[in-house]
C-alpha cells in the first residue's frame, strides 16, 4: 500500500511539473475518475454474481479492461509531455480497447446462439442501473472535457470514454427492462452487445491508425527538415567567386 501511495504521489508531482494548472487539474480528475470506474466495474461484477448474471459480470470485466486502457494513456501523459514519447502508450491503449471490445463481441455472439433469460430482483436492477448511469455520466464528462484537446493521449482518453459509454448502454437497457417487469428476449442483449462492441473495437482501430499516421507525418517532417538544413549548409559553403566549394 505504501508503494502504491508513493507511485501515485510521484505521478501527481510529474503532472504538476509538466503541465499548467488547468491541464494538471484535469489530469488529476481523470485519474480519480479512472479509480471510480474501477469501483463501478467491481460493483457490476458483484451485482452480477449476486444475481447469477454472467452478462453483468462480463460488462464489469469490460469496464475494468477499459479502465486499464485509460490508465495506459494516463501513464504516458505522466511519464512525458513530449508527443513522440507518448505514441507507444497511445498505441497500447488502442490495442487494449480493441482486445477488450473483441472479447465482448465474442461473448455477445455466444449469447445470441445460447440465449439465457436472467431475472434481476428490483434492488439488484436498481443497483445495476445506478452504476451504469453513473459510469455513462463519468464517460460523457470525459468526452466533453477533452473534446478540444489535440494531445495524442488526451485524445485517447476521449475515445476510450466514448467506447465505454457505448458498452454501458447494453447493461443499462437490460437493467431498466428488468426493473420495469417487461419481458426480455435475451438474444436482444447479445445483438446490441455485438453492435456496440464492434463500434468500440472500430474506435480502437481508429486510435491505432491515427497514431500511425501522426507518427509517419512527424518522421516525414523530420526528414524534410534535415534535408533542408543540409541543403542550406551546402549553399553557405558555396564560393560564388570560384564557383566551387
Amino acid at each position: 500500500m505504501r508503494i502504491l501511495y508513493q507511485w501515485i504521489g510521484d505521478g501527481s508531482q510529474r503532472i504538476r511539473e509538466n503541465y499548467n494548472a488547468s491541464d494538471s487539474r484535469s489530469l488529476h480528475i481523470t485519474g480519480a475518475a479512472g479509480a471510480f470506474c474501477m469501483l463501478l466495474g467491481l460493483g457490476k461484477i458483484i451485482s452480477g454474481a449476486l444475481s447469477l448474471s454472467v452478462f453483468a459480470c462480463m460488462n464489469g470485466c469490460y469496464t475494468l479492461g477499459m479502465t486499464a486502457a485509460r490508465y495506459c494513456a494516463l501513464a504516458g501523459t505522466v511519464r512525458s509531455k513530449e508527443r513522440k514519447n507518448q505514441y507507444f502508450y497511445y498505441r497500447l491503449a488502442g490495442a487494449a480497447m480493441v482486445a477488450a471490445s473483441l472479447l465482448y463481441v465474442a461473448y455477445s455472439l455466444w449469447t445470441i446462439r445460447h440465449p439465457k433469460t436472467v431475472n434481476y430482483g428490483k434492488i439488484t436492477a436498481i443497483t445495476i442501473a445506478t452504476i451504469t448511469f453513473t459510469e455513462i455520466g463519468v464517460n460523457v464528462w470525459g468526452v466533453i472535457k477533452y473534446r478540444k484537446y489535440h494531445s495524442p493521449l488526451l485524445h485517447a482518453l476521449k475515445i476510450i470514454s466514448l467506447g465505454t459509454s457505448l458498452i454501458s448502454l447494453v447493461l443499462t437497457q437490460s437493467a431498466i427492462l428488468a426493473f420495469a417487469d417487461e419481458a426480455q428476449d435475451p438474444s436482444v442483449n447479445g445483438f446490441l452487445g455485438t453492435v456496440t462492441g464492434i463500434c468500440a473495437a472500430l474506435l480502437g482501430v481508429y486510435m491505432i491508425r491515427r497514431i500511425n499516421r501522426i507518427e509517419a507525418e512527424d518522421l516525414y517532417r523530420e526528414d524534410s527538415y534535415k534535408e533542408n538544413t543540409y541543403n542550406m549548409k551546402g549553399d553557405d559553403l558555396y564560393d560564388s567567386h570560384t564557383g566551387g566549394r
